[in-house]
């Protein structure tokens, strides 16, 4: 066998299991079974360690067995693709939510994507955030064609249970040492949905949670619109251009002010 060739059956081995192929119980000295296991099993061991490292507050919450559980499960439909272990796990929050049975699987899978998104805004580049005062020299004439993007590390996301709260609750239990799990505070609830925005404005990543008219009116800066094209969609809706450019202007200057923004 070829070495690409018995690379390529070493992968299949760890990645989907079964019996061990005949190429590889020739390539070492018996025990060779158990000797291919141990790699087969640090593969998972150690995907499963990083995914407990990444979301610890999820960890916490479902409890050390039912969260080994459930990275198990997700592991093996999962292999990875990534170079770096540290992005393996992005696809665990939509896997959770596709086999949510009841509130408590919901809020799991969204405690996951904040947890996520978190770990993601405090690894994220930090970017060259446009200030304030940046746009002091734009003539008046200009500013309807302004355009921006996001910094790396801003995310957005909406929550329709109180995994947010359960995240508060678990990050509190695992400062004190008492993450011994499961987690059950507070009790899982759905909610109205509740946006948020989180990114890395200084060395931690920070969160808050956003009107839902300022958090469309960034969702459109965010995807494309000229700040002339928000103003006009506003008036649209509170049918004063006046009061339309003024809310626009004071989101704005808020997002500037935290950072969110790169000016394009």
């Amino acid at each position: 066998m070829k070495l690409g060739e018995l690379e390529r059956t070493v992968q299949r081995y760890i990645h989907d299991g079964g019996a061990l192929p005949a190429a590889l119980a020739a390539a070492v000295a018996p025990p060779a079974t158990e000797r291919w296991q141990i790699y087969a099993e640090g593969y998972r061991l150690r995907l499963a360690e990083a995914l407990g490292t990444q979301l610890p507050a999820l960890a916490a919450r479902c409890g050390r067995d039912a969260f080994a559980a459930r990275v198990a499960a997700f592991i093996a439909v999962t292999p990875s693709v990534h170079r770096s272990i540290r992005d393996y796990g992005r696809e665990l929050p939509a896997h959770l939510a596709a086999g949510a049975r009841d509130v408590e699987d919901e809020l799991r899978a969204e405690l996951a994507e904040f947890e996520w998104q978190l770990a993601a805004a405090f690894d994220a580049a930090p970017g060259q955030p446009a200030a304030v005062t940046d746009l002091a020299g734009v003539a008046a004439d200009n500013w309807p064609a302004l355009r921006f993007r996001a910094v790396p590390s801003l995310a957005r996301l909406a929550t329709t249970t109180n995994a947010v709260a359960a995240w508060r609750a678990a990050k509190a239990a695992i400062d004190a040492g008492a993450a011994s799990g499961p987690l059950c505070d507070p009790a899982p609830e759905r909610q109205a949905p509740i946006e948020w925005l989180i990114l890395r404005p200084r060395l931690d990543a920070e969160f808050r949670s956003l009107p839902a008219d300022e958090a469309a009116a960034l969702d459109r800066l965010l995807a494309g619109d000229t700040f002339g094209a928000l103003c006009e969609q506003l008036a649209a809706t509170l049918g004063d251009g006046g009061a339309a450019a003024l809310a626009a202007a004071g989101w704005l200057k808020g997002w500037l002010q935290a950072g969110a923004l790169e000016r394009v």
